[in-house]
């Protein structure tokens, strides 16, 4: 029997050729419990939860002009962890699926290659694995996730389904931003630093200000980089946030693949100065220009604008790679760190007694932070590569300052920390 395939979405394809070992495209969910994880039961509701998500059984093959994705029958083997996070996933020519799921102690790990699928897509998975595997460990009833959506559905790609065929007539131009240097682990380890706070503190803290969440904490984000960047840096470049979006709070959409776009956030310290409330507007002002569907429709038909050109279909995929590599770390000089919220986690009300938390980080090259919110905790995780912790210790000193408690939990030593 022959097997399906599906091409990839548009935001997908350049995943395959920006990923390196120091960079491996691969993002982290988990779901701290408040009882050790059973191996065996998360054996079964791995394959369960599979079972409803079809996209989630392929495996990556190069074709001759694009990657694609193929069905295989191939069984997820749940392990304990054994690497560090968001390590390497896809190698070429060891076709395997595309995500793991290991566990450790009381807590659930689903790592996904992001040519898969996004955040929203990763999470969906993983509640549904929570779901079942409660449904099984603590005989609860499974009432569902509220994630409504045919198999069909979830593996739509819905980059094809709105793209208009329009010429996109301005380009968003992103200057050179501020780059953070420092030591980096010799080995690629990659750093994660969590911070869990009081989702209400913080949002009473963002309306002070009369901003989103995101907004606020995307300039205390910024603000702990300026506080840490060398006095002659300053006002030479901007501070540059890259914020992926969530494109189905735009445009109606259940697919559990890629459906997201990316927006840049600057803040020019020469032309603002570095005081904190005009950062919080500057930066609120921004996300509400740019997230607006029209503007937004537009990034997808840039996005989708090269597969349907017709030179760039017949143009190999070793070439494709080696344009879309110098391509993506051409775009990486516009950016300073990135910030992804991926909003709030509900789970069956019966299930919220088990769980404690839920976490995500993403691997990255430069500093990243992610955040999530559960049964009223925040969680804010940073991933990086660089030794020094000095920039997020000043992140969540800044939000202790505003009287909003943060407990920290690190997989680094003290001694490693500022070493």
């Amino acid at each position: 029997m022959k097997s399906e395939w599906n091409k990839l979405d548009n935001a997908a394809k350049i995943f395959p050729a920006a990923q390196s070992k120091k960079d491996t495209q691969v993002f982290r969910f988990s779901c701290e419990l408040y009882k050790t994880v059973n191996k065996g039961l998360l054996q079964k509701a791995t394959e369960d939860t599979l079972e409803e998500f079809d996209i989630f059984k392929s495996i990556l093959r190069r074709g001759l002009f694009w990657y694609y994705l193929e069905e295989s029958d191939i069984k997820p083997i749940v392990r304990e962890e054994y690497k560090i996070p968001c390590s390497l996933i896809y190698q070429r020519n060891n076709h395997k699926l595309l995500f793991e799921v290991t566990y450790y102690r009381n807590r659930i790990n689903l790592e996904v290659f992001h040519v898969l699928t996004d955040g929203t897509g990763a999470m969906n998975f993983l509640k549904t694995l929570v779901s079942n595997y409660l449904t099984l460990a603590e005989n609860v009833e499974d009432s569902g996730v509220d994630y409504d959506a045919s198999s069909t559905q979830k593996s739509d790609d819905s980059f094809s389904k709105y793209y208009s065929g329009k010429i996109s007539s301005k380009q968003e131009n992103n200057p050179v931003a501020y780059k953070i240097v420092g030591r980096k682990y010799p080995d690629d380890k990659l750093k994660v630093i969590n911070g869990m706070v009081d989702v209400k503190k913080v949002l009473e803290e963002s309306h002070k200000y009369n901003a989103t969440l995101t907004a606020f904490l995307s300039a205390v984000l910024i603000k702990s980089i300026i506080d840490e960047m060398p006095v002659r840096s300053k006002g030479k470049k901007p501070i540059t946030i890259l914020i992926p979006v969530n494109l189905r709070n735009f445009f109606p959409s259940v697919s559990a693949r890629n459906f997201f776009c990316l927006t840049y956030i600057q803040y020019d310290i020469k032309k603002h100065g570095e005081d904190f409330e005009t950062m919080v507007d500057v930066i609120n002002t921004q996300l509400k220009s740019k997230l607006k569907a029209e503007k937004l429709l537009g990034t997808i038909d840039t996005y989708s604008a090269v597969e349907h050109n017709v030179i760039t279909r017949i143009v190999p995929l070793v070439v494709k790679d080696f344009f879309l590599r110098i391509a993506y770390r051409m775009s990486g000089r516009s950016v300073t760190a990135t910030f992804s919220n991926i909003g709030i986690v509900k789970m069956p009300e019966n299930m919220n007694k088990f769980i404690k938390c839920f976490n995500v980080y993403i691997s990255t090259d430069k500093l990243q932070l992610c955040s999530c919110s559960f049964d009223g905790k925040l969680t804010l995780g940073f991933t990086s590569q660089f030794i020094s912790s000095d920039i997020e210790m000043r992140f969540f000193r800044e939000l202790t300052s505003r009287g909003i408690n943060v407990e920290l939990t690190s997989n680094i030593h003290d001694d490693e920390r500022n070493d």
